[in-house]
This record gives structure tokens, C-alpha cells and sequence, in this order.
């Protein structure tokens, strides 16, 4: 008897154990969640679309299968979201970011202070979804037109503050010898795009390829501008004929200065994650990052797209990113110093635009709207936080805007974020 209720106890324990053995703690938590995949850009540049690439796909690579949102949370080229992630940000997985890529090592050669808020060494780092090469490029009516010429000739660039495409060109500056006039305070690299376009400005350095080949690649093959040089360790292969400025600097301590600033080109579209994640939350997050840069249907979309994918490891970026800060100080302080402008750069005066039309389509939830103006279709991103909307003279929010509202839109220009929008009603 004793036998028979031990192996019936037996048969009672094991599919018990077996039920435990088979939950998935991860998976519960992800199951019918969302998650906030929040960029450090405006809409409508790189950062932003890869990121929105990302959200497309990676859902299902983890367990539980939760939905993915895209937030912009744009401010100092990365400084505002990698404060907020350090910060206030939920340790439990729930939120995840892409980011500039100079926020890794801002903290080690950018501006130091108390706007720094973060340790970069203490993230979780889920990979990159590509290595980068940067570019120069300068509108075709401008006196430069090579390299050379930037040493010899003054150009205007635009510049988003605390970004690549403000530090490059300062970098080279003072480390090269270039003429560069910066113009920085634009909003977002779209926003220099367009400086570009109306000739407020000559060109713009630091861009990087895969978002000039994926946006603006008709500018060069209709030479409307010259892309005169490559700002990275390595040439890429779509244009071996643009020269690299590495070839230009012959200072060994100059060269070692300019690879640390250059570093981050390597990583050139982080995702991470805040620090003290459960540990078995992490390991997914990172797991189902990969599986998306393999993915097939990612590949696709990503070609689709005209945009690149040279992916890393969240192991591999974390170790390149722990590697850098043990750079020696000499060269670290060399790098800052290169960092600073020797004048007070000028400030941009964004022209804003009022633009009135029927909203034709709400994209994104809400996100981004699309309105025809003077026969084309154009579109706008809105903010929750920074987009003040009213209809019919009263406050509201995204939701109280509908398809075939006739509008006025406050915006730098198309593709930009509004910052007002008034509609009839």
C-alpha cells in the first residue's frame, strides 16, 4: 500500500514540476505589455527610423510577445533621454532606448558638468543595428568642393547641438586645420537638411552615410552637393573614391585623439536599456535584440528601406564602450580639448512656418499627421508634451484630431515636429 500511494504521490508531483519547470517568469511579465522604445531624435532622421524599424519586429522576438511603441524624446543630442533612462526611467524592462551614438562617451571627451547625469559603463547595452561611416557634404554653389578646399576656404554648416554634426567639424577644426563656420541650434538633423535646402546654410558634417544613401542620396547623384570626405576609421565601400580624413592628419597623439572621438562610429546605432534590469529580463531584451538584426523580415524591411545593417552584440558594445574609458588621459585630454570650439559658435534662428490644410491621414497614433498644402502632401509630427493643439478654439490632444479637419500647422517645415496646431473644428 505504501508503495502504490508513494509512486501515486509520484505520479500526482512530477506533472506538477514539470508545469513549474515550463513557466517563464519573462514571459509572463511581457505577455499583453507594452513597451516604450523611446529615440533620442526627432521624427523623421536615422536614429528615428531605424528605431521604428526595430519596434516593428522585435515584439515578437520576445517572450510574451508585448506590443512596442516608438516615443521621441529628443534634447541634446542624447543628453535628455540618457539622463531619463539613468534616472527616472523603469528598471523592470518596460522601457528601452535608442540613442545617439555620442552618448557613450560624452560623459569620457564631451562636455562634462552637471548636465551629466548618467555612467555609461552601467547600462544595459543591447547592441547596434550598425557600424557607421559620417560624411561632409556642401551645396554645390559653395567654394568647397574637396577636402582641400576646407582647408584653404571658409563653408557654413548647420548643426544640431551636442550631436556628431555639431563636435565633427569642431574636432577637425582643431585638430586638422578646416574652416568650418557652425551654425548649431537646429532641432534635429532634418532640420539642418532643410537649412541645407533653402541655402540658410552651405553643408552639413558628420552625417552619416546610411541616412544621406537612405534620405538625400539624389543631392549628390544630381550634384546639388559634393561629398568631400569620409569622417570615420574606415572607408566605406559605397564611395571609395571620397578621401578619409584620417589620411589628413600626420600627429601621432592628434591621430590617437581623433580614434577615440572617431570610436563611436563603430556603434553607430545604440539601443540600451537602464541600469538594475532583473537579470533574466535583460538577457531576453538582448537576446530578442539579435534575433532581430537576423531576422528575416527585418532585413527586408531595413532593405526596403534603403538603410544600412552591420549589427553588434549588446555583449560586444558593452565591452567596446568598457574598453574606451580605459583610454590613457593624456589622449582622453587631448580628445576634450579638441572638443571645444575656439569662438563662441553662432546660434541657428529656425524660421517657422504656418501651413494650412485638410488633414488627409493621423499615422503612428497619432504621432504624425498628414495634410495637403498648395496641391502636395505633407507631413508633421506631434508631441504630447511639446505640440499645443486646439480645435475650434478649444484645448486638446492628439485624439481630438480627425481626418479632414482643416488646420494650421506650426512647423520649421515638412517632416518636422509642429509646435502648434490650430484646427476649425
Amino acid at each position: 500500500m505504501k508503495t502504490i500511494l508513494r509512486w501515486g504521490l509520484v505520479a500526482v508531483v512530477a506533472p506538477l514540476a514539470a508545469h513549474t519547470a515550463a513557466a517563464d517568469p519573462v514571459s509572463d511579465f511581457y505577455s499583453g505589455r507594452t513597451v516604450t522604445l523611446m529615440v533620442s531624435a526627432g521624427a523623421g532622421g536615422g536614429y528615428d527610423a531605424y528605431a521604428r524599424t526595430v519596434a516593428r519586429h522585435i515584439g515578437r522576438h520576445i517572450p510574451g510577445n508585448p506590443g512596442i511603441i516608438v516615443q521621441n524624446r529628443p534634447g541634446a543630442g542624447g543628453l535628455v533621454l540618457a539622463n531619463f533612462m539613468y534616472n527616472v526611467a523603469p528598471k523592470d524592462g518596460s522601457v528601452v532606448g535608442a540613442v545617439h551614438r555620442n552618448m557613450p562617451t560624452d560623459p569620457l571627451i564631451g562636455e562634462k558638468g552637471d548636465r551629466i547625469k548618467y555612467d555609461a559603463t552601467k547600462f544595459l547595452w543591447l547592441g547596434s543595428a550598425n557600424s557607421e561611416v559620417s560624411i561632409c557634404a556642401s551645396r554645390a554653389d559653395s567654394a568647397v568642393k574637396s577636402f582641400a578646399d576646407a582647408l584653404d576656404r571658409d563653408i557654413i554648416l548647420g548643426a544640431e547641438s551636442n550631436t556628431d554634426i555639431e563636435q565633427f567639424p569642431i574636432v577637425m577644426n582643431n585638430l586638422i586645420g578646416t574652416r568650418f563656420k557652425i551654425i548649431t541650434g537646429y532641432p534635429s538633423g532634418t532640420a539642418v537638411n532643410l537649412a541645407v535646402e533653402r541655402g540658410e546654410v552651405q553643408g552639413r558634417c558628420g552625417w552619416s552615410w546610411s541616412s544621406f544613401k537612405s534620405q538625400k542620396l539624389d543631392w549628390m547623384k544630381t550634384g546639388k552637393v559634393h561629398v568631400f570626405v569620409q569622417v570615420s576609421l574606415k572607408k566605406h565601400v559605397d564611395i571609395p573614391e571620397v578621401p578619409l580624413v584620417m589620411d589628413h592628419v600626420k600627429d601621432k597623439e592628434a591621430v590617437q585623439a581623433l580614434k577615440l572621438v572617431f570610436s563611436r562610429q563603430e556603434f553607430g546605432r545604440p539601443y540600451f536599456a537602464p541600469p538594475g534590469l532583473p537579470a533574466d529580463r535583460g538577457a531576453a531584451l538582448r537576446k530578442a535584440f539579435w534575433a532581430t538584426m537576423t531576422d528575416s523580415a527585418f532585413i527586408k524591411d531595413i532593405d526596403k528601406q534603403k538603410l544600412e545593417l552591420n549589427p553588434m552584440t549588446g555583449e560586444d558594445l558593452h565591452a567596446l564602450i568598457a574598453e574606451l574609458y580605459t583610454t590613457p588621459k593624456s589622449v582622453v585630454q587631448r580628445a576634450i580639448a579638441a572638443t571645444h570650439p575656439k569662438a563662441k559658435l553662432a546660434k541657428a534662428e529656425v524660421r517657422v512656418l504656418t501651413h494650412k490644410g485638410k488633414i488627409e491621414a493621423l499615422n503612428k497614433d497619432g504621432r504624425e499627421v498628414v495634410f495637403m498644402h498648395e496641391g502636395k502632401s505633407v507631413k508633421t509630427g506631434i508631441s504630447g508634451s511639446r505640440t499645443a493643439i486646439s480645435v475650434a478654439g478649444r484645448k486638446g490632444d492628439r485624439k481630438a484630431l480627425k481626418a479632414g479637419m482643416t488646420c494650421s500647422f506650426t512647423y520649421p517645415g515638412a517632416g518636422q515636429e509642429s509646435s502648434k496646431i490650430d484646427c476649425d473644428g
